[in-house]
């Protein structure tokens, strides 16, 4: 039900923007969108999502030897998951080292490194190019003070991952004797015993984690996939420079490459589900100061939502199914194989 209250509540903030923000001129804008123009943003936004679930296969495959159909469709299944809860997308992140986990030989240790390896090499391009638009947007525009909030925030998250994959992980606190369980103390200290060793349990994950983070990818194998992502990114304002194309507005491609990476920022906040409403809300801000309505910037991220959110989360709908599919198809071979 809480689920359901965000999404009705994102778009309703959704419906609100485009109230407020003249519904007539932004209908006459996105009628300027044809087919074929849809076809060409379609056909960028799978370029993005195959080579996004390239990275991931390309780290899977350091450890198991796993098909790149599979990896694909269970990254985009889990994309449904990121996309009914707010973004940080924790959800989708757990979703996916679960359904990994069923189709490779890995342990949730691995995989949580894994993870950790992913999140920054797709987080670091992203921050970088956050900075590259930044500070010269500081001399052309007078920036909202959230901005620089969510860019530090960025960073620190950013930070974070590459300590967690590249620092020095700390020792072991549970070796590999098990000990003592606590079965032989006070009732009055079993639940603080308990909770300690749920606190070293949880330490000891992690340092696992860490230490198969560090050890996956060699420095060229780093370099390499950081080369990729940052085309992934770049692919993002390209998407939305060809959307302004297509409505004929005419704005600059400091004020496009400011409006989609900062518009990214603030959706990662976990306000709404999927971002929605922020995303639009942030991106048509900041496309007033390059000089645009309202009107126009809310037209253009509407539309590449459409492109980057709505079309991609059709796809993790039909990826679900065909995960189904093939869980179903498993039970039903297993069950003839108890009857025979």
């Amino acid at each position: 039900m809480k689920k359901i209250i965000q999404i009705v509540l994102s778009i309703g903030v959704l419906a609100a923007l485009i109230i407020l923000f003249n519904p007539e001129e932004i209908t006459i804008l996105l009628a300027g969108i044809t087919p074929q123009s849809l076809m060409i943003l379609f056909s960028l936004q799978l370029l993005t999502l195959m080579a996004g679930a390239w990275i991931w296969y390309y780290l899977l495959s350091r450890q198991s030897k796993i098909s790149f159909t599979w990896v694909f469709i269970i990254n985009q299944a889990a994309g449904l998951v990121e996309s009914l809860t707010p973004s940080v997308k924790f959800g989708g992140e757990a979703a996916k080292i679960y359904l990994f986990r069923k189709i490779s030989d890995q342990t949730y240790q691995g995989l949580t490194g894994t993870l950790m390896v992913h999140k920054f090499v797709t987080m670091f391009p992203f921050t970088l190019l956050c900075l590259l638009i930044f500070f010269p947007s500081l001399y052309y525009f007078d920036l909202p003070v959230f901005s620089v909030a969510v860019l530090i925030m960025v960073l620190a998250m950013c930070f974070v991952l590459g300590w967690l994959c590249y620092g020095k992980s700390g020792k072991d606190p549970l070796p590999g004797k098990p000990g003592n369980t606590g079965n032989n103390r006070p009732k009055s200290l079993k639940n603080i015993f308990t909770s300690r060793q749920w606190i070293l349990k949880t330490v000891s994950f992690l340092n696992q984690a860490r230490n198969s983070a560090s050890g996956l990818l060699t420095f060229g194998e780093t370099r390499n996939i950081l080369l990729v992502s940052f085309a992934i990114w770049v692919l993002y304002p390209i998407k939305v420079f060809l959307v302004c194309i297509f409505l004929g507005i005419e704005v600059s491609p400091v004020i496009i490459g400011l409006a989609t990476l900062f518009a990214y920022m603030v959706s990662m906040v976990p306000l709404l589900p999927g971002g929605l409403g922020t995303y639009e809300g942030s991106m048509a801000m900041f496309f007033t100061l390059g000089g645009l309505s309202p009107a126009e910037g809310l037209a253009i991220s509407l539309v590449s939502r459409l492109t980057t959110f709505w079309f991609p989360l059709a796809l993790s709908a039909l990826a679900c199914a065909a995960l189904c599919w093939k869980d179903n198809l498993i039970k039903d071979r297993e069950q003839a194989r108890q009857a025979a």
